[in-house]
């Protein structure tokens, strides 16, 4: 017989149990919303990083790096020094630019910022020539998302030609085809020659017909010129005027009149030739060993990373499984629908040219976001087995089980409100989370079965159960959000970057909540549901005999049985149909016989499959019920020794403090873990000053080397030179080559790339007056893991000093990479003007200096229109009358006087060197050393250094150090996260106080976070993991999830002590109730968090110390408290009753 919940007497008081419809459909609706967010949720590698970064970039053509730092850097910084919220000025002075860095304080306003400077920029005098300053915004996500090599094969593509050709087709072919798909901001195009115009004219040819170099630019831009008339009206027509003056082929460029003397007209082709040449090279780039064109791929700030790379594979025809579905198509219906072709095959067939994908950090992105959601199902798979494990029963452990899925999809609709994306951190949340979910599910469950075997029937023992643990399981839920709460305080890149795993822990573990204490104790007040025997056959395999089966079937099932469980029978039906009727279609014969073959293998292999399913069960429900009852025959024995032998405990507990620091002390330390990405980067510097082509030929040999032992690497993309609109380091030039180290397909990158390092490294090292460094693809800090500030105001002073540092440094196995910033500069050609003789002629500094740049460098006098594209052209002297300082002071500065003047009379000319850069912070002269971390963690590292410069520098008098870089920053976030660890176990303990309305036993429930840590150590130096912001976030979740086993057993201790049962007994009582929930719900946690813990796949070394510092700190924090909490319970209570009956005797005496 059946019983309606409504009937019961105390259904009305619980609205799960009179409600179940209603509780369903709120459940549902929350479900499916969070199906809905999840799918409109963007997907990147990281949470977005707003750094508190503006850079002021102004140009100022053709200075030094001492007059770009006197005329430019220090009035900036004078200017914006007071900008409130500033917390360091940095600047960089090199020839002809100048970059002056902000660093503004972590949650400053950046759009206020960058409105304050602007208007302190307006009121900045800077040289006339000095061009306006620009406002960058540093955003990590600058760097491509995509990469690609453009190259081609033979006569089309050989020579100056046909790099001039490769640039074109990837300028006007490729880039115009990119660009426009969505989520694409820009294409950058590098290498290749770029085309321009040269009109190159002879000196002595300017000077016999008395005209300047200006002359001719500014004729030649007055006639390649159209010019809108206007419109006229004639009758019923309207006409537009319209002159038509440009050139249209190099001929017309020769016969320009610049100047007509007497009958003579002299035109430009009488002064020089007019050539299509191309722009002087400074950056060669090479894909293994070829030549080529690189083209790289920037996405929009709020663009989907996986979406766009999918787009743009799509437009490439490269995505991949394209082809193969087109092939599919193709055989099954005889030909290809509504398919286009490929850009790269479209290049491959018209030009004869390849385009190939380099490097595609979206591949990273969802390597690591699929590693992260199997490392969430496996937990949540292991979680589920030891639920069944203790439960030993499949109703139970599918009750609580559906609580990790129906979390996480509720989880997803306030991630999506709150802006949060899907990334390695928000992910990571939920993944360490996973094992969480389920904890207050279990407390209830459990709760509601102890009930029915005290003798409660179903609907009163799920009143009664959840009654009585829902304080508990809401406050154990409270400390667990608690913690993260503080996390708002934390300034630098732990803020930034792990807020999203704080909101995604957050937000499933408030549905995990409202799942245990509602939906759980619908699904448990529910009778179960049993088979019809009719239905059971079904269900037992009688339509896995048959391979095909009959419409009249299906509409039997619902006929003969209409319940729920007929659906899935029903549906087998429906697809079984449809793979019959396409199977037919395609005529696959075969594939139905074989089709029909394996669901025979399956029949047989079921039964088999089955037997050694239970066999493995029993065996481990045999082990775990025999682990259970020794427990619960030695644990109340246990208690009873603690009980009875505090002061050994006691003195444990005090061992236990001393070794958290002792052995914490000694741990090493860094800001983040490093990642790897599968790549990295060498960069080179040669002597400043060598060419291009020198620079080419000298790193040849080390790209042949790398090329011929190409194992582990998968390609080399080879820069030489660089690119002025995107320099990665502020000393690039023609002496500079990047190799970038694109690494193959592996399970273990981090040994496979420091098996490459290793050996690059000793190639590189063969490479005479060569400085290599090693970076890689920055993800948190763009600072250098070592950065040394040697301060000081005279700049051979700096330079001796940082060059001795460096060599001190290089000689230490903590640090490698070791870079100095002050380095040697490149080659002048100085030009000294005298004032007082270019008086005398009557010429000034700016007119005579002008005239040398156009002659050297050349003028851009106008574009000439080739077709779709508009050339520059460029106007400047032959190269043979500027190839070295001779024909420089030969240079006539007064071409139109009778006496011409050579640069030499009025100035003077010699060859020097200047600094490479001059670095400012916080208006202080300053020279970097920067290093890599060696052998060693950054803690140990910067300890070292700082005792070598202590002990082995040679300072001057004005001279100091410091040591910033990553150090700075793990400092700064180190004493924000003691803040946040601080405030966190406030928040835990002032819910405890508030859920036991005692101040007394949430002292002695805290108790279990130092035993936690205890064991969280002990954890990290054995298994070598260093102390980050990643281990102490660990922690600092780790002291709300602690507390909870120590809160279901002091609340159950208190509720023992309420129906008369004296401390101890209630002690001995409480541990052995609360021994099988306590241990369930560590075991899941840990369970859930040991996939993470392994360490698999890309973007692991972020996941595995957070998850290794709770595991550890979880197991030793639950067997200690089974034991430490119960005797420090007793211990205060016998206190405070001794305290409470003086406290009356005294009471007594004075009356």
């Amino acid at each position: 017989m059946k019983v309606k919940m409504t009937d019961h007497p105390q259904s009305k008081s619980h609205f799960t149990v009179n409600r179940p419809v209603a509780v369903l459909m709120l459940f549902s609706a929350a479900v499916l919303f969070g199906v809905f967010s999840f799918k409109r949720l963007p997907i990147t590698l990281m949470p977005e990083l707003t750094y508190p970064t503006l850079t002021v970039r102004t140009e100022y053509p053709g200075a030094a790096p001492e007059e770009v730092e006197n005329d430019v850097s220090r009035p900036i910084e004078e200017s914006l020094g007071v900008i409130s919220g500033l917390n360091r000025i940095s600047s960089i002075s090199r020839a002809g630019v100048s970059d002056v860095v902000l660093e503004f304080l972590w949650g400053t306003d950046m759009s206020e910022a960058s409105q304050k400077t602007m208007e302190k920029l307006d009121l900045v005098f800077l040289p006339k020539d000095a061009e306006r300053p620009l406002i960058l915004h540093y955003d990590p996500a600058l760097d491509p998302i995509m990469e690609l090599s453009f190259s081609g094969q033979g006569s089309r593509f050989s020579g100056e030609q046909g790099l001039r050709r490769l640039r074109r087709i990837a300028e006007y072919q490729v880039k115009r085809v990119l660009e426009p798909i969505k989520g694409v901001a820009a294409v950058r195009i590098r290498g290749g020659l770029e085309e321009e115009i040269h009109i190159l004219l002879e000196e002595e040819k300017l000077q016999q017909t008395d005209m300047t170099i200006q002359q001719v630019i500014n004729r030649l831009s007055q006639e390649n010129i159209n010019v809108a008339g206007g419109t006229i009206k004639e009758g019923h027509s309207e006409y537009m005027v319209r002159t038509l003056n440009e050139y249209e082929d190099l001929e017309q460029i020769r016969q320009t009149v610049v100047k007509n003397v007497g009958n003579k007209s002299i035109r430009v082709e009488d002064l020089g030739e007019v050539v299509r040449s191309n722009k002087d090279r400074e950056l060669m780039t090479r894909t293994d060993g070829m030549e080529s064109v690189q083209i790289d791929i920037y996405k929009e700030a709020d663009a989907n990373m996986v979406t766009v790379a999918k787009n743009v594979l799509s437009m490439l025809g490269s995505l991949p499984g394209q082809h193969e579905k087109e092939e599919q198509t193709k055989r099954v219906f005889g030909r290809r629908r509504n398919t286009t072709e490929g850009l790269k095959a479209r290049l491959l067939r018209e030009e004869g040219a390849s385009l190939e994908v380099i490097a595609n950090r979206s591949t990273f992105i969802e390597n690591s976001i699929n590693e992260v959601r199997n490392t969430a199902i496996l937990g949540g798979g292991l979680a589920i087995l030891i639920l069944f494990l203790f439960l030993r029963s499949f109703k139970s452990t599918a009750i609580v089980a559906v609580s990790i899925p129906m979390s996480l999809l509720i989880t997803f609709a306030p991630l999506h409100l709150f802006g949060v994306s899907l990334n390695i951190m928000s992910l990571g949340g939920l993944a360490l989370g996973i094992g969480m979910l389920v904890d207050s599910s279990i407390v209830v469950l459990e709760s509601i079965f102890r009930c029915q075997e005290e003798g409660d029937d179903l609907v009163t023992a799920t009143i009664r159960g959840t009654k009585e643990v829902k304080g508990a399981v809401f406050s154990s839920t409270l400390t667990s959000i608690a913690v993260f709460f503080p996390m708002v305080f934390v300034e630098g890149i732990a803020g930034q970057t792990f807020g999203d795993l704080g909101m995604a822990v957050v937000v499933s573990l408030l549905a995990s909540l409202a799942v245990a204490l509602y939906f759980i104790p619908m699904l448990a007040s529910r009778k179960p549901v049993a088979f019809s025997s009719s239905a059971r056959g079904f269900a037992n395999g009688n339509v896995l005999i048959q391979p095909f089966g009959s419409v009249n079937q299906i509409r039997g099932i619902f006929k003969k049985e209409k319940k729920w469980y007929a659906l899935p029978i029903y549906f087998y039906y429906i697809a079984r149909f449809m793979i019959h009727f396409a199977l037919e279609l395609a005529g696959r014969f075969f594939a139905a016989v074989f089709y029909a073959l394996a669901l025979l293998i399956t029949k047989i292999l079921a039964p088999i499959f089955l037997i050694v399913f239970k066999s493995v069960t029993w065996i481990f429900l045999q082990i775990t019920t025999t682990i259970m009852d020794a427990l619960n025959r030695a644990y109340p024995k246990t208690i009873k020794w603690a009980l009875n032998h505090p002061g050994v405990l006691l003195l444990t507990m005090a061992l236990c403090f001393f070794a958290i620091y002792k052995v914490g002390r000694s741990l090493d330390t860094e800001l983040l873990p490093e990642v790897h990405q599968g790549e990295f980067t060498f960069e080179v510097s040669l002597p400043v000053g060598t060419p291009i082509e020198e620079t080419s030929r000298i790193l040849s040999s080390v790209e042949e080397d790398i090329l011929n032992n190409k194992e582990d690497i998968r390609a080399l993309i080879v820069t030489y030179g660089y690119d002025i609109t995107n320099m990665k380091r502020s000393d690039e030039g023609e002496h500079t080559a990047r190799f970038k180290i694109l690494l193959a397909a592996n399970r273990n990158q981090a040994q496979t790339e420091g098996r490459v390092l290793h050996r690059l490294r000793s190639i590189f090292a063969d490479i005479p007056d060569a400085e290599v460094t090693v970076s890689r693809p920055v993800l948190f800090s763009s600072e250098k893991p070592i950065v040394l500030e040697l301060h000081g105001d005279d700049l051979d002073d700096l330079k001796n000093a940082s060059t001795q540092a460096g060599d001190l440094l290089k000689e230490l196995k903590e640090v490698a990479d070791v870079e100095v910033s002050l380095k040697k500069g490149a080659p002048e050609i100085q030009i000294l003007y005298d004032r007082d003789r270019l008086m005398m002629y009557g010429l000034n500094v700016n007119q005579v200096a002008t005239q040398v740049r156009d002659m050297v460098k050349g003028y851009e006098a106008t574009r000439f229109n080739l077709k779709d594209r508009r050339v520059p052209m460029i106007v400047r002297l032959k190269e043979s009358n500027r190839e070295n300082i001779e024909d420089i002071g030969d240079f006539i500065v007064n071409p139109q006087d009778e006496y011409p003047i050579r640069l030499s009379s009025v100035a003077e000319l010699k060859t020097g060197e200047g600094p490479s850069e001059i670095r400012r912070i916080n208006s202080s002269r300053v020279a970097l050393v920067n290093a890599n971390i060696g052998e060693a963690s950054l803690g140990s590292a910067v300890e070292k250094i700082s005792e070598v410069m202590d002990s082995d520098m040679s300072w001057t008098r004005d001279m100091t150090y410091l040591i910033s870089g990553q150090n700075q920053e793990w400092e700064r976030s180190k004493g924000s996260l003691y803040l946040a660890l601080f405030l966190s176990l406030f928040l835990v303990y002032v819910i405890m106080a508030s859920q036991f309305e005692s101040l007394l036993y949430p002292l002695v429930i805290m108790f279990t976070i130092p035993l936690a840590f205890f064991g969280t150590v002990l954890g990290l130096k054995w298994l070598g993991i260093s102390l980050s912001i990643v281990v102490f976030l660990g922690m600092i979740m780790l002291a709300g999830i602690v507390v909870n086993n120590a809160i279901v057993l002091i609340d159950y201790v208190n509720i023992l002590k309420q129906r008369g049962q004296d401390v101890r007994t209630a002690l001995i009582n409480a541990g052995k109730v609360r021994l099988r929930p306590i241990l369930m719900t560590t075991a899941t946690t840990v369970l859930g968090l040991i996939p993470m813990a392994l360490g698999f796949g890309d973007g692991a070394e972020i996941r595995t110390p957070m998850a290794i510092a709770v595991i550890f700190g979880l197991i030793t924090s639950t067997f200690l408290t089974l034991l430490f909490i119960p005797t420090i319970y007793y211990l205060v209570d016998r206190v405070r009753d001794k305290l409470f009956a003086n406290t009356v005797n005294q009471a007594e005496v004075s009356e």
